[in-house]
């Protein structure tokens, strides 16, 4: 066999890759992929990542309280998760078609159907990243109403963020996101969220096929609705025939104390889009699971059946993925303890914000999705600390206590908690108390 290093010079290898240090990887990454991204954030080479738990190149342990923006809800590197990934890889079977069968994809279309609000949105459409799955639902519901000539438009939340893809940032209801994207999808409109009269007098027009909505905002802050807005939002939907997404992306997998958000008030939606925690955060894993009916409306003939392909579709890594990281949290009561450590999180955060009133503006979530806003900083402090206690006050975790925490995409004023759902007390606690720290220390600093 010929050495590649002989085909093309300077070819690197995967144990080449291994065995960068930290310089020739900041070199490489800079040179061909995203520079400015890297240097506007907190950035560390970690070498190692195992639970709640990274290492980097010194050996310095980093806790991780923002698993990849929700996405390692078992833990990095989780072995179980490996284990059943590892056993499919190794069975050579067929991996890849979207218009075979298969045995992994189909076990996990139907244990998400046992586990969806009800047991009632029993067809899944697959994704590979919470963008894609939203353009799924897109297509889904422009394909379910199409005989429905009323049906122009769609209807969405301000603030919202449902991907960064252009479908995606249609929905979206943050102009951050979508400028420079123009042209949209110029059929949708957008209305406050949490407000039950705005979506009443806008679905009353019968002009809408669906409703796209976050249980709980999470780029826009982690805002929650008032209570009660969930079940409005499904009744509205079915007086005004408008199919009810939700986009459980961020706060779905167990994240909230129940599998769904939705199940807090005994809500079924018509489609949920879903993704990050289901992965296991090793194989990119999303999509969508609805209703035998909407599905069917959509895809249930040959004129329809092939409009929604991709080549990834369905593929046994992915689906050996998802099926694991199911198993793991609920042999492990992992959606427990989501609600039990959360709360014992937002209490001390609370008893943080009595502290410094001056500081923190509101604490609010549920389960172990939690959102901590602060005020503006000074205005002579402002500048290199940023403009929000959050972002200063996460810049000192990171560096001093290396606590990885992080601020929302659409709200830098906001904190976002979102550790693994296996974390412990003494975890908590151990974030905790850098927190105060820092925010004692940048209290000093700004007064």
């Amino acid at each position: 066999m010929a050495n590649v290093k002989d085909i093309v010079k300077d070819f690197y290898t995967v144990e080449d890759a291994m065995a960068f240090d930290e310089k020739t990887v900041k070199e490489l990454q800079h040179k061909h992929l995203n520079k400015v991204r890297n240097q506007l954030s907190d950035s560390f080479f970690f070498t190692k990542a195992e639970g709640s738990k990274f290492w980097d190149e010194a050996g310095n342990v980093h806790l991780d309280f923002n698993t990849g923006v929700g996405v390692t809800t078992v833990g990095s590197n989780n072995p179980f998760v490996w284990e059943k990934i590892k056993k499919v890889v190794e069975s050579k079977q067929h991996i890849i078609g979207a218009i075979m069968y298969h045995n992994v994809a189909a076990a996990f279309a139907h244990d998400m159907g046992l586990l969806s609000p009800g047991g009632k949105l029993t067809k899944m459409g697959t994704a590979t990243g919470g963008a894609e799955a939203i353009e799924g639902c897109i297509k889904l519901v422009k394909i379910a109403s199409r005989n429905k000539k009323d049906k122009t438009r769609i209807l969405a939340c301000e603030n919202a963020f449902h991907g960064k893809t252009t479908g995606a940032v249609s929905v979206g209801g943050k102009e951050q996101w979508r400028k420079f994207q123009h042209p949209l999808m110029e059929c949708v409109d957008h209305i406050p969220f949490g407000d039950a009269e705005a979506l009443e007098k806008a679905l009353a027009t019968g002009q809408y096929k669906a409703f796209f909505v976050e249980p709980i905002q999470g780029e826009a802050g982690v805002k929650t609705p008032p209570k009660g807005y969930l079940k409005k939002v499904r009744e509205l939907c079915t007086k005004y025939d408008a199919y009810m997404v939700a986009d459980e992306i961020q706060c779905g997998c167990g994240r909230s104390g129940k599998m769904w958000v939705c199940q807090h008030e005994d809500v079924i939606p018509d489609v949920i889009a879903f993704a990050k925690g289901f992965s296991g955060g090793i194989v990119p894993t999303g999509g969508y699971i609805t209703t035998e009916e909407l599905f069917e409306a959509a895809y249930d003939s040959p004129e329809t059946c092939f409009h929604h392909s991709a080549t990834y579709q369905e593929n046994a890594l992915c689906a050996a993925a998802g099926l694991a990281t199911l198993q793991y949290i609920l042999e492990n009561n992992l959606i427990e303890n989501a609600a039990k450590m959360g709360d014992y999180f937002i209490g001390r955060l609370n008893d943080l914000w009595k502290k410094y009133p001056e500081i923190i503006k509101e604490v609010r979530g549920m389960g172990l999705m939690i959102g901590l806003e602060t005020f503006a900083l000074p205005e002579k402090c402002q500048g290199e600390m940023g403009t929000y206690y959050a972002e200063a006050i996460n810049h000192d975790c990171v560096m001093k206590y290396h606590v990885q925490f992080s601020h929302t995409f659409n709200n830098a004023a906001v904190f976002r908690f979102l550790p693994p759902l296996t974390v412990t007390k003494d975890e908590i606690d151990y974030a905790m108390d850098s927190l105060e720290k820092t925010t004692a220390d940048i209290a000093e600093k700004t007064a």
